[in-house]
């Protein structure tokens, strides 16, 4: 899967020599096309003794970034001599190493070219664990806790230079903006851009996912969005049949005027035309 190109990365240029240790170490983990290390591996490869004074000196000669305690990023032997580039996604990668998460989204809407605007300021996280928000470069990375059960489905590993990276698929983007619309800037935002791309998407993974975990205004939602595409009443009853109970009636747009055409199947107020 190609890469959208992104401007928000870090940049680093090499200002020391290495010893015979370094330069081993590094041309090592170059031969495993490793991008990260962590503590532990340095410990292995030296010894416990010396293995953080090692750490060290690559942090300070800008070999080794440090992106989380006893985790690193990489920096090439070939690079030594010009500046290098890292993205905030693999910044990220590195830092939730070990741990469930995937990355969503308007940086996922652009990957995936559900969209020509280039959204690479802000990077959404989904982890199971509390996390405090920080910035990569000139990005901000914003953590978002849902259930560990939520972490297991639309999602998929894609190499971003060199280093998986776990994102959402096209499907699960669409749906965490219609399920958290602060992610677009709204809930008219999230819901034009879901529009725009409903009819590139899998539809039938669309309805799964939104059975499988998002909240009930979206079920409700989605299916007056699919309803007008033209999807099958049958192919919608399992997604009917998550908000055939509730009592709410909603907006298709929030922030409008409540009038329009009721639908009774969804219990929506089809105030978005």
């Amino acid at each position: 899967m190609k890469v959208a190109k992104s401007t928000t990365k870090s940049v680093h240029k090499y200002n020391a020599s290495l010893s015979r240790r370094e330069a081993g170490l590094l041309a090592g983990w170059e031969r495993e096309r490793r991008v990260s290390v962590t503590t532990a591996d340095i410990r292995k490869a030296v010894g416990a003794t010396i293995a953080r004074d090692v750490a060290s000196r690559l942090v300070a000669k800008k070999v080794l970034e440090r992106v989380a305690q006893g985790k690193y990023l990489i920096r090439p032997l070939r690079t030594q001599s010009r500046p290098t580039t890292v993205s905030a996604a693999v910044q990220t990668a590195i830092l939730l190493q070990g741990e469930p998460y995937y990355l969503s989204g308007l940086w996922a809407m652009t990957f995936h070219r559900l969209t020509e605007q280039q959204y690479v300021s802000v990077l959404d996280a989904f982890v199971d664990r509390r996390h405090p928000g920080r910035r990569l470069g000139s990005a901000r990375l914003v953590f978002h806790r849902v259930s560990a059960e939520r972490l297991q489905y639309g999602v998929v590993a894609v190499d971003i230079e060199g280093m998986q990276v776990r994102i959402s698929d096209p499907e699960r983007t669409v749906l965490d903006l219609l399920d958290l619309p602060a992610l677009a800037g709204g809930a008219r935002e999230a819901l034009v851009m879901a529009k725009q791309v409903l009819l590139k998407l899998d539809l039938a993974k669309l309805v799964e996912y939104a059975g499988r975990g998002a909240r009930n205004s979206t079920c409700q939602r989605l299916g007056v969005l699919l309803e007008r595409s033209g999807m099958a009443p049958r192919r919608l009853a399992e997604l009917h049949r998550r908000v055939a109970k509730t009592k709410s009636v909603l907006s298709m747009d929030p922030g409008a005027p409540r009038k329009g055409t009721f639908n009774r199947r969804w219990s929506v107020v089809e105030n978005d035309r």
